[in-house]
């Protein structure tokens, strides 16, 4: 009974003496063997269960687009796109919806909602104050550079978007609004055979991208 007694305080020592370091390096930062002692501990003591997070940064919420630097590059090299091309890309950054990369009208109650209306050729030429036709002549050019897309009828993608026959998407293969790896689908199966094997104007060498997303 006694070497049972002197064991278990000798257990509890070790714990109390564990504890003590454990919360002692809690400013510099736990080891994921430290992480999960401390979340046992607080689960026998409290008996609810307990998770490690982050605190939210100012910074989580900003709203952003990647353009992939290395296609853009190579686009550019080969003056695949004109400068005009490639400044109106530029001017469409805010339209471009996350995760879908549809092109929408901006909403003035930044909501999360994705009843946004699709941005036409009409609603782009006029928040950009531009001519229509020379708006929707560009988009036509975009899109035969498979640069930009139109969804066919009736697709409806994995965020509950039902896309008309003129719901505008941007490549996310060269301008991406989500995770690299969180493309929607819907999204993925337009751009599937974009941009591969394609020619530059003027020329009978065909070219591929050095990255492709999906």
């Amino acid at each position: 009974m006694i070497n049972a007694s002197n064991k278990a305080s000798k257990n509890a020592k070790k714990r109390d003496s564990d504890i003590e370091e454990l919360l002692g390096q809690v400013g510099v930062g736990l080891s994921g063997d430290q992480q999960k002692m401390l979340l046992e501990i607080l689960h026998k003591t409290t008996g609810e269960n307990y998770f490690i997070g982050k605190k939210k940064k100012k910074s989580d919420g900003v709203k952003f687009v990647q353009i992939i630097m290395e296609n853009y590059n190579y686009l550019a090299r080969i003056k695949y796109l004109t400068n005009a091309q490639k400044a109106f890309l530029l001017d469409l950054v805010p339209y471009v919806e996350f995760k879908t990369n549809i092109l929408i009208e901006l909403n003035e109650e930044d909501s999360e909602e994705v009843n946004v209306n699709a941005a036409s050729p009409s609603y782009l030429a006029k928040i950009l104050e531009r001519d229509r036709s020379t708006v929707s002549h560009m988009m036509n050019d975009l899109m035969k550079k498979g640069i930009l897309a139109v969804a066919e009828s009736g697709m409806t993608t994995e965020e509950g978007r039902v896309c008309t026959s003129r719901t505008w998407f941007v490549n996310p293969n060269v301008m991406c609004c989500s995770a690299k790896d969180d493309v929607d689908k819907a999204t993925q199966r337009i751009f599937q055979k974009s941009l591969k094997n394609f020619k530059v104007e003027g020329s009978s060498q065909k070219h591929k991208l050095p990255i492709y997303l999906f």
